[in-house]
């Protein structure tokens, strides 16, 4: 180690007074701000896009609690929890609701599952639309969502989503 030093002491005895201050300069400033600019610049930005996502994710997870709470009241009020409820419609008729609502286009997934259930999937459409005709539909179909996911697209107001239905319990 004694010898890096002397060969640093070296090195800095055969410059000038004016190149031992520039390099003094250039550790103590430039190097530092250097890394500031090339790790933490970089790190603070990621953590406020992760911070956006999040608030993003929050936002939606509330929408469908707010969907959620407000299918369970009309469900209530119309009586369909004491009676039968709404026979599933099948995929045609959820077809037809997604071709009134402007949807089918979008839909790249429409199956029916094992469980006599249906799997929606849309690669790309507009949350607002979909989220109106998610609203609209409340009810009406005779099935329950068992899952869904939701992820945010390219474009603002612009998302994949992937729905599973299953029949209602009566």
């Amino acid at each position: 180690m004694s010898a890096l030093w002397d060969r640093l002491a070296a090195l800095l005895m055969e410059r000038s007074r004016r190149e031992r201050w520039l390099l003094a300069v250039l550790v103590l400033v430039a190097l530092p701000l250097g890394l500031w600019q090339g790790v933490a610049v970089p790190l603070i930005e990621r953590q406020g896009q992760a911070r956006s996502a999040l608030a993003n994710t929050r936002a939606t997870e509330l929408w469908v609690a707010e969907r959620a709470v407000e299918h369970a009241r009309l469900r209530r009020a119309a009586g369909a929890d004491a009676g039968g409820g709404t026979a599933p419609v099948g995929m045609s008729g959820l077809e037809a609701a997604l071709r009134a609502a402007g949807l089918r286009d979008a839909v790249t997934e429409l199956a029916n599952t094992a469980e006599g259930g249906i799997t929606l999937r849309f690669d790309a459409v507009r949350f607002s639309r979909l989220a109106a005709w998610l609203s609209d539909q409340s009810g009406q179909w005779g099935y329950d969502l068992d899952g869904f996911t939701f992820e945010r697209g390219a474009r603002e107001d612009v998302v994949a989503a992937d729905l599973r239905l299953v029949p209602a319990a009566r």
